[in-house]
Parts: structure tokens; sequence; C-alpha cells
């Protein structure tokens, strides 16, 4: 039962850094995106495009992440 109760904090656990790098992942590309803007303001609307796309990714990895885990603690 021990074991159990584990493997369970462990995939919590394995959620939690998904969400830090999510986080960490969706800083870079916004302040990416404000260095990209403030040296060529003429693409801005490309640019900002991009950078929504970029974040729909981050994005999808976290739900799949969350996927995964609520499979991991059912099974467990």
């Amino acid at each position: 039962m021990l074991i159990i109760t584990s493997v369970k904090l462990l995939v919590l656990g394995f959620t939690c850094i998904t969400l830090a790098g999510g986080a960490i992942g969706t800083a870079v590309l916004f302040g990416s995106y404000c260095l990209a803007v403030s040296k060529n303001p003429d693409e801005a609307e490309s640019l900002f495009n991009s950078t929504l796309m970029g974040f729909a990714l981050v994005e999808t990895f976290i739900f799949m992440s969350f996927l995964v885990a609520g499979i991991a603690y059912a099974l467990v």
C-alpha cells in the first residue's frame, strides 16, 4: 500500500514539474515576442500570431501531461 501511495505522489510531482516548465516556456516565449517587436515593430501582427501558436503548443503539452498523469494516477 505504501508503494502505491508513493507512486501516486511521484506522478503528481512530475505533473508539477511539467507545470513549471510550461510557465518558464511561456515566459520565454512572450519575452522573446516583446524583444522582437521592439526591434521590428512593422511585423508585430505576424509575430503575435506565431507567438500565439507557440503558446498553444506549450499549453497542449501541459494538458497532455495532465491527461497522462490522470491515467497513471487512476491505474495505480
